[in-house]
Formats: structure tokens, sequence, C-alpha cells
């Protein structure tokens, strides 16, 4: 396959930057539920066609949106020549208050679970990208798959209450918490160890 053939049709990009534009601008509006393909089609100057053509569903067209938060997500840390687990949380949190309204529709609108499956994806892309190696807080082996499980819904699960709560405590208070938290795992793990090597 050749490098010309692998680039997308840049009139591609531009239509489903559109579409998602049209879809985020809606939700501003009205529920998710209540939004069309037909309105989208209308709001982004589309034909129908052009977004089947694009996207399947309506999902697809919001899943794509997400999507595109995480990517700049992790372009925004990859500028960064070094970076702690505390300053990347940090990070995190700073970026979804920039995203506020939106996580907030998405909370609103019960579609949040959304985000979940986005955490769990880019989850695993860090820990398999040599620049996150010193930031990943499990020791792999065969229960890695499941630390990802655990570490995306704790994740979610503490965003969602964070834009529940208003955005009350800060991003750096937000990362005290979710470290202070492995912080305890560690040491449980640790005290485990020791009593079966007591047993032993």
């Amino acid at each position: 396959m050749s490098q010309m053939s692998k680039k997308v049709n840049p009139i591609t990009i531009r239509s489903k930057k559109w579409i998602v534009n049209a879809l985020g601008e809606l939700m501003k509006e009205k529920p998710y539920a209540d939004i069309t393909i037909k309105e989208i089609s209308e709001r982004s100057g589309l034909v129908r066609q052009t977004v089947y053509r694009n996207f399947h569903t309506k999902e697809d067209i919001l899943k794509h949106y997400i999507d595109d938060f995480y990517k700049e997500f992790i372009n925004l840390i990859f500028k960064k020549e070094a970076i702690t687990l505390y300053e990347l949380l940090v990070t995190y949190f700073y970026f979804w208050i920039e995203k506020e309204e939106f996580v907030r529709n998405l909370v609103q609108n019960n579609v949040f679970s959304m985000i979940l499956e986005s955490h769990l994806k880019y989850l695993y892309s860090m820990g398999k990208d040599y620049r996150f190696e010193n930031l990943i807080f499990y020791e792999g082996g065969e229960t890695t798959d499941y630390v990802y499980h655990f570490s995306a819904g704790g994740l979610w699960y503490i965003l969602k209450k964070w834009i529940e709560d208003n955005m009350k405590k800060s991003p750096e208070e937000m990362a005290d918490i979710v470290l202070n938290f492995y912080h305890i795992k560690r040491l449980n793990l640790q005290k485990i160890r020791r009593e079966k090597n007591k047993r032993v």
C-alpha cells in the first residue's frame, strides 16, 4: 500500500468535524435522546447520505467526539518532556475543567458511560507506550487487564462524582485523592505479601 493511499481524504476529515460539531451544538439545546440524524445533517450543512457515509449511528458520532478529546489530552501529555503521575493527574483534571459543559451534558443525558470506554482504551494505549513507562502504577503480569479495568472504572467514577459536585475541589486536590488511594493500595499489597511469606 502506498503512502498516499494511507492518507485520509481531507474532505472526509472536514465532514466529520462538521458533523461532530453539529452534534455538540445540538446537545447544548436539547436532550441527546431527542436529537435526530436529520437535525445533525441540517446543522452541519451536509446531506444525510454524507452523515451516514462517515458514521453509522448517532452514538458513533458521540464516540468520535469523545475520542477526539482523549487524543487531545494524550497529545498534551506528549508535549511534556518528563511528567510524574501527580502532574499527569493534575493535567487530567484541568483538561476536563475546560470541557466541563460537554461532560456535564453527558452526565445529564445518561451517556457518560461512553467516557468509560475511552478511559479503558487510552489506558491500554498509554501502557504500551514507552513514554509512560514511569507512570504506570501496576506491576504487570497476568492481572494487568484487571488493573486496567479497575483503574479506568475508578477514574471514571471519580470524574463523574467531581462533576456532580460542581468541581468544587481543585485539580491538585483531586490528584491527591487518587494518589492517596494508590498509596493505600500499595501498602495493603505489601502487607498481604508479608503475611503470605510468614505462612510459607
